[in-house]
């Protein structure tokens, strides 16, 4: 076990981490509870082999002789600040007693900060003074409240596993976020291209449930430009999972080509309709799942269109949608629809048939737009160039 203290620097290699948050005594007879905290995670029970983020000097926790001038409260405040950013987990034990022992004043401006970062495990003492809000808060989450310190830190290590190895400056990810496919594909081309990852820090993520997993995060990123020999660090990188987006097109007789468009309310839709048109897309939230079947799965779920011969779509290409913004891809496929899948499609168009997922408030309508009128739609750019890419790029016309 790897013990960092407040006057250590981060470490350049971890596995997984933990940072002890919570007050600490303020009388020099007190016992800091971390101790027994670093005896729970040695014993049997627990074995726990990673990283511990210990927010006191070094010579201070083990109450040796020290220079108390040599550590400055600045400093104090800035340590905690960068290590509890780049601990996989944040167990706050919160043994509070408001008489002068332990008030804990700096631990409710942590807790509040740290209470959405999706790393927070949260446990204090029945006999602890003011903790109501806090334990409210994290049952408002769905999070457990643990009332002994070893159960505590016991399912704080069974959280993070057997870890993943992250090297300087990949110890700045989350142990939950770098397991994601969505980090690790960025993670990888940026690599490829010869990119070096210099610091990071999680600003918001989005998690999922049934099963749970992260869906989207928020990253600020520090990265070094190996082309360019410089950094470049007032970007963040906005991931969400990488969709499957489907082109089902039909050929009347006079030859004009028919889209299925699929009308859905987002709440980040920009133009005068309030309505976002777009091909049947979406993501699965199994990683293992096959892009073909998820964009099977897309035009079932938001048209009413179920396929079952797998060889009809037909694999476009895998491309960035808005390069600029957010690091997600989609896998393009086309299927040329029949007779009888068209006009299903157009009668309910006219009923203005709803599809979608209900529990997930996803209300789709359909409408046929043709190669003419594409001009005069609101299909955005990545769209428009979807369709461009499936049916001319690839000689389907």
């Amino acid at each position: 076990m790897q013990l960092v203290f407040a006057d250590h620097p981060v470490p350049s290699v971890v596995t997984k981490s933990i940072f002890l948050a919570g007050p600490s005594p303020r009388e020099a007879n007190a016992i800091d509870w971390r101790h027994e905290a670093i005896s729970c995670l040695c014993s049997s029970s627990i074995d726990y082999d990673g990283t511990v983020f210990i927010p006191v000097p070094e010579q201070r926790f083990y109450g040796t002789d020290y220079d108390p001038s040599a550590w400055t409260y600045d400093n104090q405040i800035s340590w905690e600040c960068e290590c509890r950013h780049v601990a996989d987990l944040i167990v706050f034990w919160v043994p509070r007693h408001v008489n002068g022992r332990m008030p804990g004043f700096t631990t409710n401006v942590e807790f509040g900060e740290d209470l959405h970062c999706g790393k927070i495990v949260y446990g204090r003492p029945e006999d602890a003074e003011k903790c109501l809000y806090l334990d409210k808060r994290m049952k408002d989450l769905k999070l457990p409240v643990f009332i002994s310190l070893e159960d505590t830190l016991h399912h704080a290590v069974s959280l993070l596993g057997t870890g993943a190895f992250r090297t300087s400056g990949e110890v700045y990810i989350p142990l939950f976020i770098w397991k994601t496919e969505q980090f690790q594909s960025w993670y990888f081309n940026l690599k490829t291209a010869g990119n070096r990852l210099e610091k990071a820090k999680l600003l918001h993520h989005v998690e999922s449930s049934n099963p749970k997993h992260v869906f989207s995060y928020l990253l600020w990123v520090k990265v070094w430009i190996e082309a360019e020999n410089r950094y470049k660090e007032n970007e963040f990188v906005f991931a969400r999972k990488d969709i499957s987006a489907v082109l089902a097109y039909y050929r009347d007789s006079d030859e004009d080509i028919k889209i299925v468009i699929v009308k859905e309310f987002r709440s980040s839709v920009n133009n005068a309709d309030g309505f976002v048109y777009e091909l049947p897309s979406g993501s699965s939230s199994s990683p293992s799942m096959d892009p073909q079947f998820t964009a099977k799965h897309e035009l079932e779920e938001e048209c009413g269109l179920t396929i079952m011969d797998m060889s009809r779509f037909k694999f476009i290409e895998q491309r960035q949608v808005a390069a600029t913004l957010s690091s997600h891809r989609a896998q393009l496929y086309s299927i040329e629809l029949t007779k009888d899948e068209y006009e299903n499609i157009l009668k309910n168009e006219i009923k203005n048939k709803t599809f979608g997922v209900p529990d997930d408030s996803e209300r789709t309508y359909l409408t046929m737009v043709s190669i003419s009128q594409l001009q005069h739609s609101l299909l955005d750019f990545s769209m428009l160039g979807m369709i461009y890419c499936a049916l001319f790029l690839n000689k389907q016309d």
